[in-house]
């Protein structure tokens, strides 16, 4: 027997696998030194420690890259030596010469196309991968992206908590976009705590609500009073939908950033950059097709919906890069010691900055309408305080018992009056979620004479009430001194003294509760 006869006798069969891995991935990766051939080992082993439709998930990803594989294969043959994938794939571009379009990210950033070709056969459009818990959401080794650079984690350190030596604190850490359980009275809901997530969370609730109640193609009254009872897949359909109109709002509805943590750093650290076992563990997508966004976010719902899987982190990171950091400045009015500015304040709760980037897709930190330059005396501002300038999907109302009647907080008519009849409230520090079933409120000004609305706030205790408000008899107060009337206006609860900034005189019945806002 020859020697080579000899050889391939005894030649190891999971060798040879590898080695055709390794040489196809190679042609796919067009000598770019990023060996995928690892990543698609891993992936293989991986499949003996999950359930069956875990294993289904990584088979796709599998026929994925080989698809994408063969098809560069192909195009490998042409003169520029570059892989294009017809519209519609995804596409992988190598050594692109091309300048990006000015993101104004620390880094660049490849455009990530996912291939609906493959959902199309599997008719992963309308469905969505189950949230199987798993020992951590980021499990599973992604495929495609961008790792993070030292630049950009330490950009991202600076404005969320000033400083790259400070860190999230275990309340954040843990927030995530949990559901409440489906027994219960409100399904619909996000849980929350008392910490500085609880508005983060509330606004993902509002525009969740938006895509419940309004978002159906042919709307009726049976199903917008059946929409507050939605099944699992109803509700994680809705957020898929909530997370991606918020980002692609922010990046000014032409692209966007999403956040993934992986199992590594990306870079080491050193005296400028400490440590926080989280930003330099990120991997960056970047979309510029709303359907790529949307598939993406579909198959990876889950990163964002387990307690540990820092999910509240990763899209408060994803909001930020899909604004542009620059952007977000310019939107504050910033023009010194940019630095100094954060978007979470000393307690980590969310500065109206933040608010309003997650409402309105704009980080301006004021809720008033236009731009004000003048003070309350008169005089010329040396820089204009930027406002709102459109009305807003959500809306948001406020209150604090604290402030001076003629020193409140002024909350113009863009957020008073949203496109949809759900409004953040702040009343006295406490965030909670205001909202109707009634499209019409916001658009046709009889049905504001008596109408329902809903309180959530996602707590465990006094957690959801309904409310009955009615206009057409205004609150009259029987006294005739100024301090008299102060006297019976404290006597009123905080939510329907916020209620009544924006119903003037309106009679609130708290249908038996007693009012604990």
């Amino acid at each position: 027997m020859s020697e080579a006869s000899t050889k391939a006798v005894g030649e190891d069969p999971a060798k040879t696998d590898r080695d055709n891995l390794d040489r196809l991935l190679k042609i796919f990766n067009g000598g770019t030194g990023v060996n995928l051939g690892d990543i698609l080992v891993r992936v293989i082993k991986a499949q003996a420690r999950y359930d069956s439709t875990q294993e289904t998930e990584y088979e796709r990803e599998l026929v994925d890259i080989i698809f994408a594989a063969i098809a560069g294969w192909r195009i490998r043959s042409m003169p520029d030596m570059r892989i294009k994938l017809e519209e519609g794939k995804r596409r992988v571009t190598i050594n692109d010469t091309k300048p990006l379009s000015s993101t104004l990210l620390p880094q660049r950033v490849k455009t990530f196309y996912m291939d609906p070709r493959i959902d199309m056969l599997t008719r992963r459009d309308t469905v969505i991968i189950p949230n199987v818990p798993t020992k951590s959401a980021r499990a599973r080794s992604m495929i495609g992206g961008t790792p993070i650079t030292k630049e950009t984690a330490i950009a991202l350190r600076k404005i969320t908590l000033g400083s790259t030596i400070h860190s999230f604190s275990r309340d954040w850490r843990k927030a995530a976009l949990i559901f409440q359980d489906e027994s219960t009275k409100y399904p619909f809901g996000l849980q929350t705590h008392r910490n500085g997530a609880r508005a983060f969370i509330l606004c993902f609730q509002g525009y969740l609500l938006k895509h419940l109640l309004f978002g159906r193609q042919y709307a009726s009254s049976l199903a917008t009073r059946n929409a507050l009872k939605p099944s699992d897949f109803e509700r994680r359909k809705a957020l898929c939908s909530a997370i991606c109109e918020i980002l692609w709002q922010a990046g000014c509805q032409s692209r966007c950033s999403l956040c993934l943590l992986q199992d590594s750093a990306f870079f080491d650290t050193d005296y400028t950059y400490r440590k926080d076992g989280l930003t330099e563990m990120i991997n960056l997508y970047e979309f510029k097709k709303y359907v790529d966004l949307e598939m993406f976010v579909k198959r990876h719902l889950s990163h964002f919906e387990h307690e540990n899987s820092n999910g509240c982190i990763t899209l408060l990171y994803s909001i930020i890069l899909s604004r542009t950091i620059p952007k977000i400045y310019e939107d504050m009015g910033i023009h010194e010691n940019p630095d100094k500015v954060r978007l979470l304040a000393d307690n980590e709760d969310c500065v109206p900055a933040l608010i309003n980037l997650l409402l309105t897709g704009r980080a301006t930190q004021y809720y008033h309408n236009g731009n004000i330059i003048y003070d309350k005396d008169g005089h010329l501002l040396p820089h204009p305080l930027p406002g709102l300038k459109e009305r807003s999907q959500i809306g948001m109302l406020f209150f604090d018992k604290n402030e001076d009647d003629d020193e409140r907080t002024e909350i113009g008519s863009m957020l008073k009056t949203p496109k949809s009849p759900i409004w953040l409230t702040l009343v006295n520090n406490q965030w909670g979620l205001l909202f109707s079933n009634n499209h019409d409120l916001v658009s046709d000004w009889r049905v504001e004479h008596h109408f329902t609305l809903y309180y959530y706030t996602g707590l465990l205790q006094n957690t959801y009430t309904v409310i009955n408000i009615d206009t057409r008899y205004n609150r009259r107060f029987r006294v005739k001194t100024a301090v008299a009337r102060k006297i019976e206006e404290e006597k009123i609860p905080p939510l329907e003294r916020c209620i009544l900034t924006k119903w003037y005189g309106a009679n609130v019945d708290w249908n038996g509760v007693h009012p604990f806002v």
